[in-house]
């Protein structure tokens, strides 16, 4: 599965969000669990094993396979739509001159074109929306129906195989024409509102995966509301979302967002205390799980440890793992270099650190605090 497929800016994997939320925008940034998944997309796509994924999402996506087979044997002789690309219509008003259109992970057709399933596949830990009311699924359907204009009707499933769950639902013909007009009444909503928050209509279901979160004004409103109760001497009743983006305001911003942090850690915290107290005690749709962090006080003798399961060719491999803290590195550095050179040693000892390569700079990045002096520069570079 290619990396640099097109996606539609209004694909359908966000059309149940934007119907939520008018302004709601995916995150860009790639996750861990969203490497894996794509990983676990590529085994059940292809039927190639990937050996960097453990047994268990491995055996997901086996199992997302074996579904598709049995779905496909109701259908001899019928289409096999993997991954293609299912634009729902044709609409020079629209981005990219159609609604909506998206990747389905697998459909087959009938071989008189009559009847359609669809299978996609989450290997997340999230719940998704029943199929019967997923605009993602009907979207794909909706694709495959342009493709196939005898279509009578179409199954759409959602097999969630962490979570052990699978939605399905058979939708008519006669549904057709109304989830069409559905989903461009979303798409067309979102782009009056893109970027514009005075619509907005913030819900657990979207913020989470919101990209605006930080300047969503309805969001902010909501947020000011309990920062001025949870603490009212930082938060003036005359603060407002217009009010914190003020740049000679915007303290009041960073003052509530430290207020409701240390609220959200708080109470996060007293919910698993109650909990661990009174195992009757299970706040709803969720469970207890303990665990530990794990620290590595000796890498190297991990290393020799683990190259005893490794390939010799893998070795080379291993020891570039090993992560040493450059603080610490560079703390005891300081500690060794005489009074006055203590500075200026530790400064030549980190560029020599990167033009040996053994050390690589990040992107630059910057971040507010605060002034340590009142007339310290507006920016200091360190």
């Amino acid at each position: 599965m290619s990396s640099e497929r097109p996606h539609h800016p209004y694909s359908p994997s966000k059309l149940q969000y934007l119907e939520a939320c008018p302004a709601y925008e995916s995150k860009h940034s790639p996750s861990e669990a969203a490497v894996t998944g794509t990983a676990q997309h590529n085994i059940a796509d292809t039927g190639i094993d990937d050996p960097t994924l453990p047994d268990h999402k491995a055996q997901a996506a086996a199992d997302c396979i074996e579904l598709s087979e049995r779905v496909a044997a109701k259908y001899p002789d019928g289409y096999i739509l993997k991954e293609e690309y299912l634009p729902i219509d044709r609409d020079p008003s629209m981005a990219l001159n159609t609604t909506t259109a998206g990747y389905l992970d697998f459909g087959v057709v009938s071989a008189d074109g009559r009847e359609a399933e669809i299978v996609d596949y989450k290997f997340g830990q999230n719940a998704v929306e029943p199929a019967d009311n997923n605009l993602q699924g009907i979207a794909y359907m909706l694709g495959i129906y342009r493709q196939f204009p005898k279509l009578e009707k179409c199954t759409v499933t959602f097999f969630l195989p962490h979570r052990e769950e699978i939605s399905t639902h058979t939708f008519t013909k006669d549904q057709f024409s109304g989830l069409h007009l559905r989903i461009i009444n979303v798409v067309k909503r979102a782009m009056l509102n893109r970027n514009k928050f005075e619509n907005a209509n913030p819900t657990i279901s979207t913020c989470l995966f919101c990209n605006n979160l930080g300047k969503c004004d309805k969001v902010t409103e909501m947020v000011i509301k309990l920062g001025q109760r949870f603490a009212p001497l930082q938060i003036p009743e005359n603060v407002s979302p217009t009010l914190i983006m003020d740049p000679a305001q915007v303290s009041q911003g960073i003052k509530l967002a430290q207020v409701v942090s240390a609220w959200a850690e708080a109470f996060r915290s007293r919910a698993v205390e109650k909990t661990i107290e009174d195992p009757t005690f299970i706040p709803q749709g969720y469970t207890l799980v303990q665990t530990q962090k794990r620290k590595v006080v000796n890498a190297k003798n991990l290393g020799e440890l683990a190259k005893g399961l490794l390939p010799e060719s893998d070795h080379d491999k291993l020891e570039a793992l090993y992560e040493l803290p450059i603080s610490k590195v560079e703390k005891l550095i300081s500690t060794a270099a005489p009074r006055g050179a203590k500075d200026t040693t530790v400064k030549e000892f980190a560029a020599k650190a990167v033009e040996s390569g053994a050390v690589e700079l990040g992107q630059p990045y910057a971040f507010l605090r605060l002034a340590r002096k009142p007339n310290e520069n507006s920016t200091v570079i360190e």
